[in-house]
């Protein structure tokens, strides 16, 4: 299985990326919003873990213009914790929504369990 994370936090997206290696997937990372379709143009993913504050697009933008042509599961993974946000996550085709700070374990538990 094939994730796509896009967090521009270089240490969180590291630490996320080495946690899913290590329980067999095969993962790919991208800093901003614009770069996912740059990765989803050259490679098919079973899931995308999406920041919502990114430079150059937000995860909201790009979980707007995934949804006009996939199904792929989005986990957002935000600092942005108000129900209001969350809300609007589920409004725009979210899976998942996973606020910060968070669990590493609990995160591959929820891929895990989206992937299913």
């Amino acid at each position: 299985m094939r994730i796509l994370i896009a967090e521009d936090e270089r240490d969180l997206n590291e630490l996320i990326k080495k946690r899913l290696k290590n329980n067999g997937y095969s993962v790919d990372a991208c800093f901003n919003g614009k770069e996912v379709f740059d990765y989803l143009l050259c490679a098919e993913y079973d899931a995308l873990i999406l920041d919502i504050m990114m430079p150059k697009m937000d995860g909201w933008q790009v979980c707007r213009e995934v949804r006009e042509t996939s199904k792929v599961p989005i986990i957002m993974l935000t600092a942005r914790s108000e129900e209001r946000d969350e809300l609007q996550g589920f409004e725009l085709g979210v899976d998942e929504y996973i606020s910060k700070p968070f669990s590493p374990k609990i995160l591959v538990a929820r891929v895990n369990a989206i992937l299913r």
